[in-house]
């Protein structure tokens, strides 16, 4: 959800939401200081032939839908992150003047998104959970799902964006991102090609890599791209077969060109990093290339 000029984020790593001011996004959500039954204790100074109406195709946002958009901006607000809780049933219900039925609704629309946990009983209630780009590529298997879209089509997308990304990531100063960078190299260089962690390890830098643009947007969708990409090849046990014993080097070339701040020549080994990848993917695995992406 964002507003005039800001969008909601997740800080790489710790899960936090948070605004950040960005160029002109279309708005798409709203801070709503109105009751839910739609009255805001104001009266309007204009007429209904005044007032705009709506297209014949747009659809009235729903009163869980508006609450639901309330209790993020509610946490960003607060600076609520991981773990804080959020007011229990009775006081939301006093706080927005709508039923319980509503109110339930809204909070299963926040769970369902990967927003917040729900637990009933006594301690219970809703939890703030951290993004996690996992819940992102998993709407977006649905959607592409329903596109028919392939594991090669999201390959090709990923050899599309990484070399992008390693550019930007060359070209952030951020230390933070770097030591996070250095840290996920380190991690990889230390575990046996052999070992069940590896796999986890490898994985991670292309992870902290999708994370370190200096672009929120671009962050989340590489991000979320890759743990829908990973999330497909590890379900489907595939990733022994196709983790070759070149990918530490080359990450490790990657990784030492973002640090030194060579854009020009991060971004030439990804692609070639990727290109390798697809082609030692296509060899061992083409039936699974050429499969459909799944809800899930």
């Amino acid at each position: 959800m964002a507003q005039n000029g800001t969008i909601i984020v997740r800080k790489p790593r710790s899960g936090a939401w948070s605004t950040v001011s960005t160029p002109t996004y279309r708005k798409v959500g709203f801070m709503v200081t109105m009751r839910m039954d739609g009255s805001s204790g104001q009266t309007s100074d204009a007429t209904p032939a005044q007032r705009p109406s709506a297209s014949p195709l747009s659809r009235s946002v729903k009163t869980s839908e508006r609450i639901a958009a309330a209790l993020v901006e509610e946490v960003i607000r607060k600076g609520l992150g991981p773990g804080d809780r959020l007011p229990n049933e009775a006081a939301m219900v006093e706080q927005f003047g709508v039923g319980r039925g509503s109110l339930r609704e809204a909070l299963r629309i926040l769970e369902i998104h990967g927003l917040i946990s729900l637990k009933s009983g006594p301690g219970g209630g809703p939890t703030v959970l951290a993004v996690d780009p996992c819940n992102v590529g998993r709407t977006f298997s649905l959607y592409l799902s329903l596109r028919r879209a392939t594991i090669q089509e999201l390959i090709e997308t990923r050899i599309f964006l990484e070399p992008m990304v390693a550019r930007m990531a060359a070209e952030n100063p951020d230390p933070q991102a770097r030591l996070q960078l250095e840290h996920a190299l380190q991690i990889e260089a230390s575990t046996p090609t052999g070992d069940m962690r590896y796999i986890d390890a490898a994985n991670e830098f292309h992870y902290v890599i999708s994370s370190m643009t200096g672009n929120n947007v671009l962050n989340l969708v590489a991000t979320a791209l890759k743990e829908l990409y990973t999330t497909k090849v590890v379900s489907g046990g595939i990733a022994r077969n196709t983790t070759s014993e070149s990918i530490r080097d080359e990450h490790r070339l990657i990784g030492q060109a973002i640090l030194d701040g060579n854009a020009d020549q991060a971004e030439r080994l990804m692609r070639e990093h990727m290109q390798k990848y697809l082609g030692h993917m296509h060899e061992r695995e083409p039936s699974f290339t050429c499969s459909p992406i799944t809800w899930g």
